[in-house]
């Protein structure tokens, strides 16, 4: 019976220092946060099933504005990724878009307790397709500094617009930057010499100089525009090659605040040649990331004969995404001495596939023109004169197809 005693004795000493511990820090946790007001609490985006950082969490930023208001807290996030988040919920519940402040967006939703860490889910739109997300956002209560003593929306607002405003000022200072550092060396297109601009081509004595041509980016099986469609320049740049033939070039253009870095995107292969690594220029053009690839064709006459396929490999670490994706081009029925008339070119006419069936059957192939490989792209770095020319930014890294499936960042 006594030791009966004593068991039940430090069993209750035991349950009674679990109480204190979980009661000091429930006290703790809400003393930080007791007054009504206004306040800046360290916020962060964790996995679904563990402690590490999300990569998720790249997309905002690492104080949220928060407003207590006696039981009921908002909760204000700012975000550089509204472009790609169709929907998103924390602890269920829809958040909404409240306002945009240059790159960044703000986000609210509301509490009813202060905890952490709080399920997050997402759903995203990119050009690789509809994608659903999970990931756990975490509230530091207890670092929580307070700021105004006001529950006014209006202030609340004024908070969260000057902690995007400072974002945003950050953001554009590391863009600059890096752009001045640079300017140098990749703003500045190679010029082309004039032996290449007035080389003979196809008819022996007739000088041939530049062209432009409009184009569009098909899916591979179908006779409709590829997601890539919308990260083309849709102008390529047709130049007399040395030897004969043409060289013609490509220009892809992404928005440098996406991070994907410079080399998202590979070329492989188009118009059946190989694209080797020294044929790839990756540049900056101000905020965007550019890349200038191209292929030879001996004719004009072959840019319009039959579409054109191509590869391209697109690595998106953050997404987990390394494949190669086929593409075909199609270009207009003739080019033109500018981009401007090029722009102008009326819409490109559709073939159906058993059209283009019949006219690759009825052409045979003819081999492009091999040359050997040059250092450097012809010049393709002019000033747009149309929006549509080169005006194209967003997520290179999902240039084709829908990647379906559900991911955990």
């Amino acid at each position: 019976m006594k030791q009966m005693k004593w068991f039940l004795r430090l069993l209750g000493i035991v349950i009674a220092g679990i109480l204190a511990i979980n009661w000091g820090q429930g006290v703790t946790a809400h003393a930080a946060v007791s007054g009504n007001g206004i306040y800046q609490v360290p916020v962060k985006m964790i996995k679904e099933n563990s402690n590490a950082t999300s990569d998720a969490n790249q997309f905002f930023g690492n104080q949220a504005i928060v407003r207590v208001s006696g039981t009921q807290s908002t909760v204000l996030l700012t975000s550089n990724g509204e472009q790609y988040i169709k929907s998103m919920k924390v602890s269920g519940q829809t958040v909404t878009l409240v306002k945009k402040v240059d790159s960044q967006a703000i986000y609210q939703f509301n509490l009813t307790k202060q905890t952490s860490p709080l399920t997050a889910a997402f759903q995203l739109t990119t050009p690789v397709g509809a994608m659903n997300e999970k990931a756990r956002l975490t509230l530091t209560w207890s670092a929580a500094k307070k700021l105004s003593s006001s529950t006014a929306t209006g202030d609340l607002l004024t908070q969260a617009t000057t902690l995007a405003q400072a974002a945003a000022t950050t953001s554009s200072q590391s863009s600059t930057a890096s752009s001045a550092s640079t300017s140098s060396s990749t703003n500045v297109a190679p010029k082309e010499s004039s032996s290449t601009a007035t080389s003979s081509a196809e008819t022996t004595g007739v000088t041939v100089q530049t062209k432009y041509w409009k184009y569009q980016v098909l899916k591979s099986d179908q006779m409709s525009l590829s997601d890539a469609n919308k990260y083309y320049t849709g102008i390529a740049r047709v130049t007399p090659a040395d030897g004969g033939g043409y060289r013609v070039t490509l220009m892809v253009s992404y928005a440098k605040s996406l991070k994907l870095g410079s080399e998202t995107v590979v070329p492989k292969s188009i118009d059946g040649q190989t694209i080797a690594d020294n044929q790839v220029t990756y540049s900056e053009m101000g905020k965007n990331y550019t890349m200038v690839y191209g292929f030879n064709i001996a004719r004009t006459s072959d840019l319009t004969r039959s579409l054109i396929p191509g590869k391209i490999h697109v690595t998106v670490p953050v997404m987990s995404i390394s494949e190669t994706f086929p593409i075909r081009f199609q270009f207009a029925a003739s080019g033109a001495p500018t981009q401007a008339q090029a722009t102008a070119v009326p819409t490109l006419p559709k073939k159906s596939t058993s059209q283009q069936t019949a006219d690759t059957a009825a052409t045979p192939t003819t081999p492009a023109t091999s040359t050997t490989t040059r250092k450097q792209l012809p010049e393709t770095g002019e000033q747009p004169s149309s929006a549509a020319a080169y005006g194209v930014v967003g997520l290179l890294a999902g240039i084709l197809l829908l990647w379906g499936g559900k991911r955990h960042v």
